[in-house]
């Protein structure tokens, strides 16, 4: 059941970039939206959005006024920075807001840390577009510093509340797929993330770090499984070719441990951002497991809906993920799927903290802590260390690597 809120509280959105704000697209991303659901639920009073640059301020105004129009809810808005460029202009945001209150982060990965800590050390409850940070000692500094505050600090893995994904959960658990083997995953996106959208940090990062952690911290979920030892192997070709120094797609193989008796199982990643942009839809995905009783696949991208217009081309929509349908009363758009869900969630949690009816400590289930994304930094800075050291494997949480 949501939360009520009798005392409505400020909400900091540091980032206005694709996710948070819909810059570069025709939308208006999904925290941005979530966030006036948030206002209309009651549930906070003001929005204060920092980005990085003045344009990017400028640009998430913008989407905010249309957004106003199209949803009928108008909550006070303040963007940062106010006149010139600041990479710190998050820490205007964070003195203007009234306390109590909390930020969602949507940064590029590299900044994650310091901003986390900023925030946390101003006693704001915190909420990390994925992943946390990517090396063990950033993410066991960040568990330490938000239980020395009492803050709430949660990741954003929204993957985890689709619905698809949740019927596994439980088949999983039920065992009605026997004992678990191999999961497959395909999870590539479009040129124009890395050389456009993306490019003024991409080369900080690469595509698995990026993307293909959704399904690490999804098959940890699942499972709760642990990782044993990693591998990875990347090609570089058209995005070297374009002056872009990453990888255009990195192939992974994890070594899983279950609890009680279990066993292993392997998961395979396969993720790339050099799809052609004409594709019929941002992200392609798809996922299966095998087990010695059964075997799942789910299509995360064709979820049975497509558009062609002539302005557009084919399209296949995901109705399920972040859009607008009317209200009941056939008076304004509401945003839903799971990704607002994930958003919605975090701020229900804080409202339940700020009114006391729950402590952080109680917020498991479901949702993606700080703790739980220990293995997952864990994997990417082996990932990374296999990437580096000729494609061997990598035992996670050890320096040493086994052939």
């Amino acid at each position: 059941m949501a939360a009520e809120n009798s005392n409505p509280f400020d909400l900091i959105i540091v980032g206005a970039g694709m996710y948070a704000c819909g810059k570069g697209t025709n939308g208006y991303g999904t925290i941005l939206p979530a966030a006036f659901e948030a206002f209309r639920r009651g549930w906070i009073k003001t929005i204060h959005i920092a980005a990085a640059t003045k344009k990017s301020a400028d640009l998430a105004k913008e989407k905010a006024i249309q957004l106003k129009d199209l949803t009928k809810v108008s909550p006070e808005l303040h963007f940062y920075p106010k006149k010139d460029d600041d990479p710190h202009a998050y820490l205007c945001a964070v003195e203007k807001a009234d306390r109590p209150c909390a930020g969602i982060i949507s940064v590029p990965d590299n900044l994650h840390f310091e901003i986390t800590k900023a925030l946390i050390q101003k006693k704001i409850h915190v909420q990390v577009v994925k992943p946390l940070v990517s090396t063990a000692d950033e993410n066991n500094r960040l568990i330490e510093l938000k239980n020395q505050y009492g803050i709430y600090g949660c990741v954003e893995y929204h993957k985890r509340f689709d619905e698809s994904n949740l019927k596994l959960y439980d088949l999983i658990r039920q065992g009605a797929l026997g004992e678990l083997l191999h999961f497959r995953i395909n999870y590539s996106q479009r040129k124009l993330i890395p050389t456009t959208v993306f490019r003024n940090w991409v080369e900080t990062t690469n595509v698995f770090q990026y993307l293909g952690v959704h399904y690490v911290d999804l098959i940890q979920f699942l499972t709760d499984a642990k990782p044993l030892r990693v591998m990875s192997m990347g090609m570089k070709k058209y995005l070297s070719s374009q002056g872009i120094h990453t990888y255009d797609t990195i192939q992974t193989l994890i070594e899983w441990q279950q609890d009680e008796g279990k066993g292993c199982f392997f998961s395979s990643h396969l993720t790339g951002w050099v799809d052609p942009n004409v594709s019929t839809a941002m992200s392609d995905q798809r996922l299966e497991v095998i087990g010695t009783r059964g075997r799942y696949r789910s299509d995360q991208k064709s979820r049975g809906v497509t558009l062609v217009t002539d302005d557009h081309g084919c399209e296949e929509i995901n109705p399920y993920f972040c859009q607008f349908f009317q209200d009941i009363d056939g008076q304004a758009l509401r945003i839903n799927g799971y990704g607002p869900e994930s958003i919605l969630q975090f701020i229900d949690d804080c409202v339940n903290i700020t009114n006391g009816k729950k402590s952080p400590a109680e917020l498991q289930g479901l949702r993606a802590s700080f703790e739980s994304s220990l293995c997952i930094a864990m994997v990417l800075e082996a990932s990374a260390k296999s990437l580096a050291e000729g494609n061997i494997w990598i035992c996670v949480n050890k320096s040493s690597a086994n052939s």
